[in-house]
């Protein structure tokens, strides 16, 4: 998070830095005058799109995963499972691919020419591993035998992992509202919220009881599938994100924002079976786009 609270440092300051500047300069951030106040608030009709480029920090809830391997009379729970995330972009990023840590993608377009409402497609690449060696119950039925005990989840009896990764697809609807500009709406700073749906593109890598999952190579042929290959059609999300931008120059715009998001996974791929679950993402976001 140390990354974030300097995320935070920064914006705050710019922020700050926009209202001394308003003051020294007799700039009236709430005075309307009607004959400009159209003016000051539409944004040039060729400038109703964006692009946003960012990345993420994410807390997962404690979950049930469920698995089912019929062939080897396997169905069992493991229940309260903690999970953590892998940002990836905290140390040395710029000596990695643009797509190795979690990061998020944004596209939108505006309906007004105020920017108060739009629609949006996102992507977050975010990452899902459990963490290794804690004690959980485990309950069902193990090679056909009944089975209720705790466990150490240890690398080889359950790791599991979304790790490249737990991919979130969504059409959001946007709302945004402005709180405060310059006279020449140089700066302008909003407040930001959507709501929206869509569908997980996980990556399986797990180890269950010594037996380790295959999904295949990374190749065209293998890029997608509904429950076997790279990333799989793996469940459903919906969601609701807050936070704030600060726009320049009507152009460019950096903008902080807090998701929650419900999850329901099912049809996972195992080792000759299937994993499912439910749980909660919290997810930190920082990007940084353009206007066009």
């Amino acid at each position: 998070m140390k990354m974030f609270r300097v995320i935070f440092t920064l914006l705050f300051s710019m922020i700050f830095s926009f209202s001394v500047i308003a003051e020294n300069n007799n700039l009236n951030l709430n005075y309307k005058n009607p004959q400009t106040k159209q003016k000051k608030e539409s944004k040039p009709k060729n400038k109703s799109w964006y692009v946003s480029w960012g990345y993420n920090s994410d807390n997962w809830s404690n979950s049930d995963i469920t698995i089912i391997q019929p062939d080897l009379h396997n169905a069992f729970t493991i229940y309260n499972v903690s999970a953590g995330d892998c940002p990836g972009w905290t140390t040395g990023l710029f000596n990695k691919s643009l797509m190795g840590p979690q990061y998020n993608i944004r596209i939108g377009h505006y309906f007004t020419a105020a920017h108060t409402w739009g629609v949006e497609l996102s992507f977050d690449h975010t990452k899902y591993n459990t963490n290794l060696n804690q004690v959980a119950r485990v309950s069902g039925e193990v090679n056909g035998v009944p089975f209720n005990q705790n466990e150490v989840l240890t690398s080889q009896y359950f790791n599991y992992k979304l790790h490249n990764g737990a991919n979130l697809l969504m059409v959001n609807l946007v709302r945004r509202k402005t709180v405060a500009q310059s006279s020449r709406a140089l700066f302008q700073l909003a407040a930001i919220g959507k709501f929206g749906g869509g569908v997980m593109l996980p990556h399986p890598e797990n180890t269950i009881m010594g037996n380790t999952v295959d999904v295949g190579s990374k190749t065209w042929s293998n890029a997608f599938g509904l429950h076997h290959g790279w990333w799989q059609f793996g469940g459903w999300v919906v969601g609701a994100e807050a936070g704030m931008q600060l726009l320049v120059h009507r152009s460019v715009y950096v903008e902080l924002t807090d998701k929650e998001a419900f999850i329901t996974l099912n049809n996972i791929q195992v080792y000759d079976g299937v994993a499912s679950q439910s749980m909660w993402l919290n997810e930190v976001i920082g990007n940084v786009g353009v206007m066009f």
